[in-house]
């Protein structure tokens, strides 16, 4: 089977899942009452599980390189697409500074978790999803220090505490633990922990871990897709196909050639370049309407943002990862 289609039939899941999210909504199976508690589920005990089950053990993230490429590159990389989003919405001229805000706040902030974790794995393997994790702590800080910052008027570090989240507090736990027990020679792997008479402990540990973290990839497309359809009904009403052009030019347009730029000229490892072809193909993330709409953003901009680069990505993201795959000489794992 041709790369592309190989990469199109990965793909096609994550949107079905979608589809099926919003289904489960429409239908009243999964209503609006349960989804705080369930994204509390995800942020709190089955993200932070998957991380820690990638973590703990990866040999990518032993890697100095990986440890410190990885988050600057998260966090420079979101700030410059914001920064491009920015420069668009002002030769844009939107009639109010709300527009503004939120047109760059939404457009430059990509999806960098629900849907680029799941890819990552099936795409490229266990380390290339720990540098992942990594890489998605920088763009966290990012998210927070300059993205909602400048949405909010406030200073460029007055925001930096809400970066502190459980699944950041996953990752730095999770590097701790694989380098201090690779620093005292303690292996974890299967393999190792079963020739010890300590090891029974420890792998029920890391088994339970592993068990927990599977359930956070379906559970949290789900919630996409049910988002989106709270929200397709008012996405209907607003009028704005110039501001969804404009949205598709630049999210999945310029800025994933940013991305795959970087990947090239760079001397990064090649579980980071394919983080970052990944991440070049990403839509808008949702996070932002959430936020934009409780501080005073202009709603309808940010739906028009979201709805057009999902849409827009189911045919650019697979185009933009087989390109991108070419050019880092990059091959899938099965």
């Amino acid at each position: 089977m041709p790369e592309y289609l190989k990469i199109l039939c990965n793909i096609a899941p994550l949107f079905l899942l979608i589809a099926i999210g919003a289904m489960l909504r429409q239908r009243r199976v999964l209503n609006a009452q349960a989804d705080q508690t369930l994204l509390d589920l995800y942020v709190h005990l089955l993200l932070p599980c998957l991380i820690l089950d990638h973590t703990i053990t990866s040999d990518a993230l032993r890697q100095s390189g990986n440890l410190w490429w990885s988050p600057l590159l998260g966090f420079l990389i979101t700030t410059a697409c914001l920064m491009a989003a920015s420069v668009a919405a002002r030769l844009w001229r939107f009639p109010h500074g709300a527009q503004t805000k939120t047109f760059t706040f939404v457009a430059g902030i990509f999806n960098y978790g629900y849907i680029p974790v799941p890819l990552v794995a099936m795409l490229f393997g266990a380390n290339a999803l720990a540098v992942l994790f990594l890489f998605n702590l920088g763009t966290e800080v990012a998210f927070w220090t300059v993205g909602f910052s400048a949405f909010m008027g406030h200073s460029f570090l007055r925001d930096w505490r809400r970066t502190l989240t459980t699944p950041v507090k996953a990752v730095l736990l999770g590097i701790t633990i694989n380098l201090t027990a690779h620093q005292l020679g303690i292996h974890l792997d299967n393999t190792s922990l079963d020739t010890t008479l300590w090891g029974w402990p420890v792998k029920a540990v890391l088994a339970t871990i592993q068990m927990i973290g599977v359930c956070s990839i379906p559970l949290a497309v789900l919630l996409i897709g049910a988002t989106m359809a709270d929200f397709w009904g008012e996405f209907q009403r607003t009028r704005g196909m110039g501001v969804m052009g404009l949205a598709i030019a630049v999210r999945n347009g310029i800025c994933p050639f940013g991305f795959l730029l970087f990947a090239w000229l760079l001397p990064v490892s090649l579980e980071l370049k394919e983080v970052l072809v990944v991440q070049a193909a990403m839509p808008a993330g949702i996070l932002p309407l959430v936020l934009a709409r409780h501080h005073g953003g202009n709603v309808s901009v940010a739906l028009q943002v979201i709805f057009a680069t999902s849409a827009a990505a189911i045919i650019t993201l697979p185009l933009w990862i087989h390109f991108g795959m070419l050019w880092i000489e990059a091959r899938l794992v099965y």
